[in-house]
């Protein structure tokens, strides 16, 4: 499907970009996206995949931000015995949540032409203009 056919289609991505919006949001291989579609900009569809490339970037950090917050606090909690145990799995679960979720909706909003603002991530994919 050319340019113009995906325009004319309703979709803001080509379908030769769909693999990098698959990457958008598949940790830091975001990167890729990022900085393949950088420069390109100026094509409303390589802007889109941008868009989602930049929230995937920044989910992915704030999930490793998470991680690293979630590794001291397992051992601040390694003190309290079976509670502290208990927390941290709980927490932890809570991480991969974050992360599973925020990607799978990253997915499917991308997918679907949606150009949607994850709560708080969408403020640190904001800094990587």
């Amino acid at each position: 499907m050319g340019e113009n056919e995906a325009v004319a289609a309703g979709k803001p991505f080509n379908d030769e970009d769909k693999i990098h919006l698959f990457l958008a949001y598949f940790g830091i291989l975001a990167l890729i996206p990022f900085f393949m579609f950088k420069d390109k900009r100026s094509d409303p569809q390589k802007e889109y995949v941008y868009w989602h490339a930049r929230q995937g970037l920044a989910l992915a950090i704030t999930v490793c931000i998470l991680c690293v917050v979630m590794v001291f606090g397992q051992i601040i909690l390694a003190f309290i015995p079976v509670i502290g145990w208990i927390l941290s799995c709980l927490l932890w679960v809570c991480v991969m949540v974050v992360a599973w979720g925020g990607s799978i909706m990253g997915w499917i909003k991308a997918f679907g032409g949606v150009k949607w603002e994850m709560p708080g991530v969408s403020k640190i994919a904001a800094m990587f203009n």
